[in-house]
């Protein structure tokens, strides 16, 4: 197969959460320009017609589709997630089936483990670890039965291998998303099926600008970058394109990190 076609996702379609900003929004524009048709999940306050304007503008005359679904991930009920993601994506996809189900959508909290609340915490565990199992799940049970030779991806983090303080909850919820997506790899692999995780390290985004706000703390993150610069959402095209396609079939229960070393030092 050329070096081309491995890395085309053309005729793919792709169920993506959390992609209205940040990495979810450049993972998407990475996934349209490399010919796949994309559906996205969005809050009811965000509008999703700039991504989806940035999306056609990036890839002119692309014949691949946009669609978009409406969901609140922090208030929908486990149970409800077939109704009103899985089901209105399968309706919204040109070829009636998912190929790519990338479960990015994230929230996180700042309490200290004796002064947070069960609720918030229950909260952050339901977004980032619930949700997407379940997800997971129904759409996997899809591509089993419909011999589909599927590509699954999770945002993982730097706390998926290391702690922070006051990051109770999110360090719980990323460090069981890495190991729920290595189980499902073991299970699936066996169906064509991958199942992996990309990794962010520091990146400029809306969820970082506790630390970018803080010259001192930004800094000092700085100095353990060894790439000597944060990340931006952009740096993770590459990554997805690959983990989504043919040229990772051999790639299965891994977390590729996008931290510029950040792990990597001691």
């Amino acid at each position: 197969m050329p070096i081309s076609d491995l890395f085309s996702l053309k005729g793919k379609v792709v169920l993506i959460t959390g992609a209205t900003n940040g990495i979810g929004k450049a993972m998407a524009q990475a996934l349209y320009e490399a010919g796949a048709s994309v559906i996205l999940t969005h809050r009811p306050a965000t509008d999703p017609s700039s991504t989806v304007q940035l999306l056609r503008e990036s890839y002119p005359g692309s014949e691949a589709k946009i669609g978009t679904i409406e969901v609140d991930l922090g208030e929908v009920k486990i149970e409800d997630l077939e109704a009103r993601i899985f089901r209105p994506a399968l309706e919204s996809s040109p070829t009636g089936e998912i190929d790519i189900l990338i479960n990015n959508a994230g929230i996180t909290n700042r309490d200290s483990i004796v002064d947070g609340s069960i609720e918030e915490y229950h909260r952050v565990l339901h977004v980032n670890l619930l949700v997407p199992s379940e997800l997971t799940k129904l759409v996997a049970r899809r591509m089993i039965s419909q011999k589909i030779r599927g590509k699954i991806l999770f945002t993982a983090s730097l706390t998926s291998f290391r702690a922070a303080s006051n990051l109770s909850a999110y360090t719980t919820s990323k460090g069981a998303i890495l190991q729920f997506a290595k189980s499902c790899a073991v299970e699936w692999a066996q169906f064509g099926i991958n199942v992996n995780c990309i990794g962010p390290g520091y990146i400029r985004t809306n969820m970082t600008t506790f630390h970018t706000t803080d010259e001192a703390r930004e800094a000092r993150i700085l100095s353990k970058i060894p790439r000597g610069r944060w990340g931006t959402p952009e740096d993770f095209k590459g990554p997805v394109v690959f983990l989504c396609s043919a040229a990772s079939d051999y790639v299965d229960g891994e977390c590729l990190m996008v931290d510029g070393g950040f792990l990597a030092l001691m």
